[in-house]
């Protein structure tokens, strides 16, 4: 029997999500047969089988978070029977426990109940270890309480009598089991305030109760007239999956451990629109392509990286490392979230050839298609909000990279030109960078000379 795993398909990624199986239980799979499709942190990928045979037994399915290494699948011949394996997991408790460890748990609640503590106060205190355990759990004054073993040792019962009689619990204390208390954590369940019924020994709360409870929990509150004062309405709750989890690690990684500088330029960008039209006709009639405004910014800013070498870098493990590769992420907004596949050797290509390239990675990123290879290797990200109306903003470093070019909407405003006031064309441009290593003077070289090929078109074509 063949086992298949949740594969590593990169440095980063630590599980993946089965969006989609391409094979049935019983059906035949030739070995390289696409199994399932895989959303990792980054990209959907498609799976293929390492083995030939029958999809004998499939353990994870569609939708289901799975770390990388566990196994979801099984694969056998066509007259091979499949036996669920014995899992070496921790078991959850649920009652069902071998009669060896329950014979040795009360072996040893019995022996702490004959054995003795003294303590030392007031006069000394005899007790036994098992009801100095129950006493400090339920905060009980033992010198409140009288003992009725040996020579008055205070044993389990007259903790719990004092208790009963007392009233000493201030609350009613809640039994769960680790792995319950992990998956509340998860979906965002308070399993202290919220009434779940625990199906455990003893009421125990277990996993499988917190799993249940979820599903009670409408994923959409209901309006029903005004929120009752001091209760919030909640129109949805989502956890964090994919994506959008690793979009949240990594930019709470970059904003608390990277230093940003945040340096802010305008340029003059009417030349820069009469240019891009010339080429836009241009290269559609002889190309069948149309160049944008992001073509023309992720040339300029190849160019201005090439001679400001040291904002194309990185640092790691105390090492400042300067590429010689200039190769430029491109920010894409989809459903999930936002992805950033990557433009190699900009700088040498051609400015038709970069638009080609953007047309194939955003059709891709769209539809889930790109590779780990199209999204990695980055050196400099640019990210551009102009098309949303945003006039000006400050990016968040995208690690392990040290800058990242932030590009604003183009709009018009009177200006002076040779003593003359004009309606010109505008664009706020910021550039974010790691200030460990890219200082203030070097970030606005980087900008001045990004500036300059805006405002100066065809120096991008010579």
């Amino acid at each position: 029997m063949h086992e298949v795993i949740m594969p590593k398909l990169g440095l980063t990624m630590e599980s993946g999500k089965i969006e989609k199986w391409h094979k049935k239980e019983g059906d035949k799979v030739a070995e390289g047969d696409v199994l399932f499709e895989v959303m990792t942190d980054k990209v959907s990928l498609e799976v293929e089988s390492y083995n030939s045979g029958i999809l004998k037994k499939i353990i994870k399915g569609e939708g289901e978070e799975v770390p990388v290494t566990e196994i979801v699948a099984y694969i056998g011949s066509e007259d091979e029977e499949f036996t669920e394996p014995v899992s070496k997991a921790p078991e959850e408790d649920t009652g069902k426990r071998k009669p060896e460890a329950a014979v040795k748990e009360t072996e040893e609640t019995a022996a702490m109940e004959d054995e003795e503590e003294i303590i030392e106060g007031e006069g000394k205190i005899k007790i036994s270890p098992l009801a100095r355990k129950i006493a400090s759990e339920n905060d009980v004054d033992i010198s409140m309480v009288k003992g009725s073993g040996p020579r008055g040792r205070i044993v389990k019962k007259d903790i719990e009598e004092h208790i009963a009689s007392e009233g000493s619990i201030k609350e009613e204390k809640i039994k769960i089991s680790p792995r319950a208390r992990k998956k509340a954590k998860e979906l965002g369940i308070d399993w202290k305030s919220e009434k779940i019924k625990g199906s455990g020994p003893g009421g125990r709360i277990v996993e499988s109760d917190i799993l249940s409870y979820s599903k009670k929990v409408p994923e959409k509150a209901e309006v029903t007239g005004e929120a009752a004062p001091g209760k919030l309405r909640i129109s949805s709750k989502t956890e964090l999956t994919g994506m959008r989890k690793v979009i949240a690690g990594r930019m709470s990684l970059s904003k608390s451990t990277i230093p940003h500088i945040v340096l802010n330029a305008k340029a003059d960008v009417t030349d820069f629109i009469k240019f891009r039209e010339q080429l836009k006709e241009m290269s559609l009639k002889k190309y069948d392509i149309k160049i944008t405004f992001t073509d023309l910014i992720l040339k300029a800013a190849a160019m201005a990286l090439k001679e400001n070498i040291g904002v194309n870098s990185t640092l790691q493990k105390n090492e400042y490392i300067i590429y010689e590769d200039i190769n430029v992420g491109m920010a894409i907004a989809v459903e999930e979230g936002l992805i950033v596949p990557t433009i190699f050797s900009c700088d040498k290509l051609k400015i038709v050839e970069i638009a080609k390239k953007r047309v194939d990675l955003i059709e891709k990123a769209k539809n889930n298609k790109l590779s780990l290879n199209e999204i990695e290797g980055g050196t400099f990200t640019v990210t551009n909000l102009g098309m949303f109306g945003v006039r000006n903003f400050s990016a968040i470093i995208n690690p392990p990279q040290a800058a990242i070019l932030a590009v604003g909407e183009i709009y018009q405003e009177p200006a002076a030109v040779e003593e003359k006031v004009q309606i010109r064309s505008f664009m706020d441009i910021s550039v974010s960078c790691d200030h460990r290593i890219v200082d203030g003077a070097k970030g606005a070289r980087f900008l001045q000379d990004f500036v300059e090929l805006i405002e100066n078109p065809a120096m991008l074509v010579i």
